[in-house]
């Protein structure tokens, strides 16, 4: 029976070297610790459900054309559900080939989101709601994450303060929102539900930018609130 002279392991048989103390590649897919077997294992296994999906989701485009080419004879009523697929697999697939590339996740799906909105206006009688309302609505979305993530990651200490640039984010995007409306509506902008709305998120994010930096400076709640 061979022992590992390092660690007093039994080799076993037809092993040379200690598979404790020999060097881990994780990436040839040699682990040698738990860790890193759970870490090979979620690895295969967020693989394995991406795969899955984008065959479940190529299926339905499949089935869905082969039932409206020999049902209704053409092109019709499959054109808007292809697309809503086709625009699943593109978000689907930025967010797992991309999710170490935050910022080429957004410009990815915003990208995807704007086709797969001007197809719907396309396919639904184009009336003009894609220009004068989602492309906008997108864009600025896409543009305000992008600004959270920049603003997070110039903070060396992340918690609260993330929750409160997104609720900024959110307070500005219901602001355009409202005013978009309006000016297709009414032609001119008159603020409303919106601002009551910002008001109430912006409150809310400067509670918790000072919570966040109370406990930075090593400040205990319990003393503030006299608990």
């Amino acid at each position: 029976m061979a022992i590992c002279k390092n660690c007093g392991v039994d080799l076993g048989e037809g092993n040379e070297m200690c598979p404790l103390c020999q060097p881990s590649d994780i990436r040839n897919g040699r682990a040698i610790s738990a860790a890193d077997l759970f870490r090979l294992s979620r690895i295969q296994n967020t693989r394995h459900l991406y795969e899955i999906t984008m065959l479940l989701l190529v299926s339905g485009v499949i089935i869905t054309l082969a039932i409206d080419a020999v049902f209704g004879r053409g092109m019709s009523w499959s054109l808007l559900t292809t697309s809503s697929i086709g625009y699943l697999i593109v978000f689907i697939s930025a967010l797992y080939l991309l999710r170490r590339r935050p910022y080429l996740v957004i410009t990815a799906a915003t990208a995807a989101t704007l086709v797969f909105l001007w197809l719907t206006d396309l396919l639904t009688g184009h009336s003009g709601w894609f220009r004068n309302l989602a492309c906008p609505l997108t864009v600025a979305a896409a543009l305000l994450t992008g600004a959270v993530l920049f603003l997070n990651s110039l903070s060396r200490y992340k918690g609260l303060n993330l929750l409160a640039s997104i609720l900024v984010a959110l307070a500005i995007f219901f602001m355009i929102m409202e005013c978009l409306i309006d000016r297709i509506l009414t032609g001119s902008f008159n603020p409303q539900w919106s601002v009551v709305t910002a008001a109430s998120l912006i409150i809310i994010a400067m509670f918790f930018i000072f919570i966040h930096y109370r406990l930075k400076r090593g400040r205990s709640l319990g003393r503030l609130f006299h608990v």
